[in-house]
């Protein structure tokens, strides 16, 4: 099994008077959430709305990031910095732990999922509930697709719920029956992603995710 690098629980921060103890849609009660990335900008590009709005409710959250750069030698010098960036993001988030581990970014799809569940086991605490990223399209990152099977096998073995973040594909009605909405606090998402250095042309991430709607979307796998 591989090694992991740790980082330390996320600071706390405090929720000011002005900030919402809840938020406005209803999460499923989760006391404590383990998020599976791939990368650590999916951690708060995709992620990060439906991180803050499980903490602001009072779930736990760790976050657990697979991979840190696809380079092996940019990566000796990165991960540090990846694993600061990570650290701070989580902090802001609400998360309580964040772990990046030392797979290299585009390579997850030659780690069997039942290896990297049991990497996630290892270092995960007690959860009642998993969240990851929704790849079961056909044209998903590979590295989210490993993710995404290994936080499945996770939430088998753990028998609780697999909660995915979808992106919109309907039109300005509503969502599907099988699909919940989550109001999300971009400001304090956008603060999360801006902890993160400019990624390279070539790092597996994308735009902010939904940065122009008040929500994201949630179903369970």
């Amino acid at each position: 099994m591989r090694p992991e690098v740790v980082v330390d629980i996320a600071p706390h921060v405090a929720r000011t008077a002005a900030e919402p103890a809840h938020p406005r849609s209803p999460l499923p009660e989760t006391r404590r959430l383990l998020v599976v990335c791939a990368h650590p900008f999916d951690v708060t590009v995709t992620l990060g709305g439906v991180i803050a709005a499980f903490a602001d409710t009072g779930t736990a959250v760790q976050v657990i990031c697979l991979t840190h750069d696809q380079c092996a030698a940019a990566g000796e010098g990165r991960r540090p910095v990846r694993a600061a960036e990570l650290l701070r993001a989580a902090g802001l988030l609400g998360a309580r732990e964040a772990t990046l581990l030392e797979h290299r970014a585009a390579h997850l799809q030659w780690n069997p999922p039942e290896v990297l569940a049991a990497e996630l086991r290892s270092v995960s605490g007690p959860v009642d509930g998993v969240l990851t990223i929704d790849a079961s399209a056909p044209d998903s990152h590979p590295d989210l697709v490993r993710a995404m099977r290994a936080a499945r096998r996770v939430a088998a073995r753990l028998r609780c719920p697999l909660y995915a973040w979808v992106p919109r594909t309907w039109g300005p009605d509503d969502p599907p029956a099988n699909v919940l909405p989550v109001d999300c606090d971009r400001a304090k998402q956008r603060a999360a992603i801006a902890c993160h250095d400019a990624p390279r042309p070539d790092d597996p991430c994308t735009a902010p995710a939904g940065a122009d709607e008040p929500r994201d979307y949630l179903t369970v796998l």
